[in-house]
C-alpha cells in the first residue's frame, strides 16, 4: 500500500533523476570497477576478507572470467541507467553486479568507502528517478511531489551518517587534541610521504592554518546531519562540503568526487536550469513545445506506454531503504571502518604519530650484504593508497601480520623485473614492518624502527 508521511514537503524530481545519473557514472570510475577484475586473478592466500563478505568468499565464484562480465554488465545498466531507460530495473542490476564487483576489490586487506554508491543505487532503483531527464520522463524538469520526499530525505540522512561519526570519533577517541596538537601536522606529513611529493605550498609553516581547517572539520561532520534537513541551509551546507572536499584533496591529497558530486540530491538545481533555458534558444523552443503546445498530462499518458510503471514509495520500498540506512548507522555507532558494503566512514580518530609504517624486503647475500628490494610502486615509483592500504594490512597494522599472504605477495612482487633483479644471487628474503619518519626533511632516510616478520629462504641458481 502506499506510504505517505505528510509532514513531509513536496520535493524537487529533479534532484533524483541528476542522483540517478551522477550515481551510475561514479560507478564505472570508482576504483573497485577496474580493481575488482584484478583482485580476482590473486592467489586466494592474498585475500583479507572484511565484516560482511565471508559469505560472498565463500559462497559465490570469483575469478577474472566473472569479473570481466561484471564489467560489462555495469556498463550496459549503467548507460540505459542514465539515459533513463528501464530505470529502476536497470539500477538494480547495476547494484548488483556492481556489489560483485566492488565486492572482490575489499579483498586486498583495506577497505575502499566507496559504498555509497552502491547505498544510492539502491534507494534510486526503489524510487521514481526517472520522472524527469529521461527518456521516459512523465514531467517537465520543474516538477515536484511529495512522492520523491522520502527516497531523497534517505538518501540525505546517508549523507549524515557519513559525516557525523568520523566527526563523533575524532573528538570520543582523541578529543581536542585531534585539533590542537602536531596530530594534523603529522597527518599531513603521512599523506606527502605516500604520494612521494612535498608541495611547494607549505600550509604547514602557516601558523595556526591546521588547527583552523581541523575545527572546520569537525563541526562540519558533525553539523551535516542537523543541516541538510532545512531547505535554507542545505544550498550553503553544500557550499562548505564542496570547499572541505577539494581543500582536503588539495592538502591531503584525499579526492571525494564520489560523494561530493552526489550533492545534485540535496540542492535543488531547478533556478539553475531554467537560467540556462532562458539563455539557450532550442532550450526555449523546447520549453514551448513541452508546456505550450504537449500538456504535460499528455505527455505522461504518451510516455507510460514501454517505460517505468509510476513508483509509490510503498511499505516494502520504504522498509528497505529505513534497511540500508539503519544498517549504514550501526556500523557508524560501532566505529567498524573493515567491512562491506556497510562501514563507518574514515575517521582518522587517532592522533598521528611521527613514523608511518611501512613493508621492508631485504634481500641477503653470503657475503653477509643486504639490498632493499624495490616493490608496490609502478614504474615511475609511485605507491598509490591502495597498495600503500595493502602493504600496511600485511604488515600488521590492521591486525596479526600473516605469513601465507606475506609469501603470496612476495611471489608476486618478484614478478617484476626490478625486484627480480634485486633478489639475484641472493640467500635469503627478510621482511620487517618497518617505521619511516614522515618529517619532509628525514624523506629518503633508513626506517626508525625495522620489527622482522618473516624469512624466506630462496632457492640458489
Amino acid at each position: 500500500m502506499p506510504f505517505r508521511i505528510p509532514a513531509l514537503r513536496a520535493e524537487p524530481a529533479l534532484c533524483l533523476a541528476l542522483l540517478r545519473v551522477v550515481v551510475p557514472l561514479m560507478m564505472l570510475l570508482a576504483p573497485g570497477f577496474a580493481a575488482g577484475v584484478r583482485v580476482a586473478g590473486w592467489d586466494r592466500a592474498r585475500f583479507v576478507i572484511p565484516e560482511g563478505l565471508h559469505w560472498f568468499v565463500a559462497a559465490v565464484p570469483i575469478n577474472t572470467s566473472a569479473a570481466r562480465a561484471a564489467q560489462g554488465a555495469m556498463l550496459f545498466f549503467a548507460a540505459l541507467a542514465v539515459l533513463g531507460l528501464r530505470a529502476r530495473l536497470m539500477l538494480l542490476g547495476l547494484c548488483l553486479s556492481a556489489f560483485y564487483l566492488f565486492s572482490i576489490a575489499q579483498l586486498t586487506g583495506f577497505v575502499w568507502h566507496d559504498m555509497h554508491l552502491l547505498w544510492f543505487c539502491a534507494v534510486l532503483a526503489l524510487s521514481p528517478c526517472a520522472d524527469v531527464l529521461a527518456l521516459d520522463a512523465r514531467h517537465a524538469f520543474d516538477h515536484e511531489d511529495q512522492r520523491y520526499a522520502m527516497p531523497l530525505l534517505v538518501v540525505r540522512l546517508l549523507f549524515g551518517v557519513i559525516y557525523f561519526f568520523p566527526g563523533f570519533r575524532k573528538l570520543s577517541v582523541s578529543g581536542l587534541e585531534w585539533i590542537f596538537s602536531d596530530n594534523l601536522q603529522n597527518q599531513l606529513y603521512w599523506k606527502w610521504l605516500q604520494h612521494g611529493t612535498v608541495p611547494s605550498f607549505r600550509i604547514d609553516q602557516i601558523p595556526y592554518a591546521l588547527q583552523a581547517g581541523g575545527a572546520f572539520v569537525v563541526l562540519f561532520e558533525l553539523g551535516f546531519v542537523f543541516f541538510v534537513l532545512f531547505r535554507p541551509t542545505r544550498t550553503a551546507l553544500a557550499l562548505c562540503g564542496v570547499l572541505f572536499h577539494l581543500t582536503t584533496e588539495a592538502v591531503f591529497r584525499i579526492p571525494f568526487a564520489s560523494l561530493w558530486l552526489c550533492y545534485v540530491a540535496i540542492v535543488d538545481l531547478r533556478p539553475v536550469v531554467r537560467r540556462l533555458q532562458s539563455s539557450l534558444h532550442t532550450a526555449k523552443l523546447w520549453c514551448r513545445r513541452m508546456r505550450g503546445h504537449v500538456p504535460t498530462e499528455a505527455v505522461a499518458a504518451r510516455r507510460t506506454t514501454g517505460g517505468d510503471a509510476p513508483a509509490a514509495w510503498t511499505t516494502r520500498r520504504a522498509g528497505l531503504a529505513a534497511a540500508i540506512l539503519l544498517a549504514a548507522t550501526l556500523q557508524g555507532v560501532r566505529g567498524q571502518m573493515h567491512a562491506y558494503p556497510f562501514a563507518c566512514y574514515p575517521t582518522f580518530e587517532w592522533r598521528a604519530g611521527p613514523t608511518m609504517p611501512d613493508l621492508g624486503i631485504v634481500a641477503h647475500f653470503a657475503d653477509g650484504s643486504s639490498r632493499e628490494v624495490p616493490h608496490g610502486r609502478n614504474a615511475a615509483g609511485y605507491r598509490s593508497q591502495r597498495k600503500w592500504a595493502e602493504l600496511w594490512s600485511l604488515a600488521g597494522v590492521y591486525g596479526p601480520s600473516e605469513d601465507p599472504r606475506l609469501r603470496a605477495y612476495v611471489k608476486s612482487a618478484l614478478r617484476e623485473p626490478a625486484a627480480r633483479r634485486a633478489v639475484s644471487n641472493a640467500q635469503a628474503l627478510r621482511l620487517y614492518r618497518d617505521g619511516l619518519s614522515v618529517r619532509p626533511e628525514d624523506r629518503g632516510s633508513p626506517p626508525k624502527v625495522r620489527v622482522p616478520l618473516l624469512e624466506i629462504p630462496l632457492k640458489q641458481r
